[in-house]
């Protein structure tokens, strides 16, 4: 039986104009290449699943095409290949969580010396590495303060704020934001009718959702999605089921037999929150939403279309908010 290739690696963008969800940074990174302002080091910032790894790849093979430099990389030769597969010789990418000692730095800043054996710049992606330990943050520091002309840094990060202060002075940093779910949306409609996959509006919003701004988690919940469909069309439901989502419509009861003070309900409402598989933080974290909402919905009844809610949510919670 073959192995299914993850959406997440089938559709990882492989030019700047598919980034989605970024467009501070891919504004930056396009002016910078054409102008040939490209900094020797830079750290991206921002939640897992939003495109700092790609961004990096894609970056790299840019000025390493053999077609190029180039904005839009060819992705067929050997070099675009290579980089996008995460096997080039030049382009390293380091998970510094696991690689977070001196001795990991001292091997790599002596790796750096050496010229690139494919590429015209040799690039050190550092994943994480805000992991790095005292001692190898201040060898990283030297390692980026002096390098090689040929070699650029890319330090990717969850925790911006745990990097050293003077590496962040040495570094132009870009922060990448979670995605908004109406882009994620579109980008799940897309792949879907690339796919040749039947789906409901709604049941896709669910998805989009469910991501919580991370256009990788997206995908991965649409194959698992598909995984407990089959061959079946995407509705509402099932994808509830798969996802373990709770129905939205729990919350609003909810609230409103606290409303009505009536203790019982409430329990039973609860318990059938719970009975959905949901673990208690997150209960509360999407009733601290639900509350936020209405909360939006009392003082800002007009803009609330600005905040991607869709009609009969809308609808909702302005009716409770009342």
């Amino acid at each position: 039986m073959a192995v299914e290739i993850p959406f997440a690696i089938k559709y990882r963008p492989k030019k700047l104009a598919d980034v989605i969800g970024q467009p501070v940074v891919v504004q930056a990174f396009t002016n910078a290449f054409k102008n040939n302002t490209m900094h020797h080091a830079y750290i991206l910032s921002g939640n897992y699943g939003t495109g700092k790894t790609s961004v990096s790849r894609i970056i790299a093979a840019m000025e390493n095409c053999e077609k190029g430099p180039t904005l839009e990389p060819c992705c067929e030769c050997n070099n675009c290949k290579l980089i996008f597969e995460g096997k080039s010789f030049d382009v390293k990418e380091i998970d510094a969580a696991s690689n977070r000692g001196i001795e990991d730095i001292r091997a790599l800043n002596k790796e750096i010396h050496h010229c690139p054996i494919e590429c015209r710049t040799k690039y050190i992606i550092l994943d994480e590495a805000h992991s790095l330990t005292g001692i190898a943050a201040e060898a990283a520091l030297k390692m980026i303060e002096e390098p090689p002309d040929y070699v650029r840094f890319i330090l990717a990060t969850t925790e911006a704020h745990l990097l050293k202060d003077t590496i962040r002075s040495r570094c132009i940093t870009w922060k990448f934001n979670k995605v908004n779910w109406t882009e994620i949306f579109s980008h799940l409609k897309n792949i879907c009718a690339k796919e040749e996959l039947e789906y409901d509006d709604n049941a896709l919003k669910i998805i989009a959702k469910s991501a919580k701004g991370s256009v990788r988690d997206s995908l991965q919940n649409l194959q698992t999605v598909l995984n407990y469909v089959g061959n079946e069309k995407i509705l509402v439901n099932p994808v509830k089921e798969a996802l373990g989502e709770v129905d939205q419509q729990l919350y609003f009861n909810l609230i409103d037999a606290i409303f009505r003070s009536d203790a019982p309900q409430c329990y039973i409402i609860i318990n059938n929150i719970f009975k959905s598989g949901k673990e208690a933080g997150a209960v509360v974290r999407d009733l601290y939403g639900h509350l936020n909402n209405l909360l939006l919905a009392k003082t800002c009844k007009k803009n609330l279309p600005d905040f991607n809610f869709t009609e009969d949510e809308i609808k909702k919670y302005v009716h409770q908010s009342n």
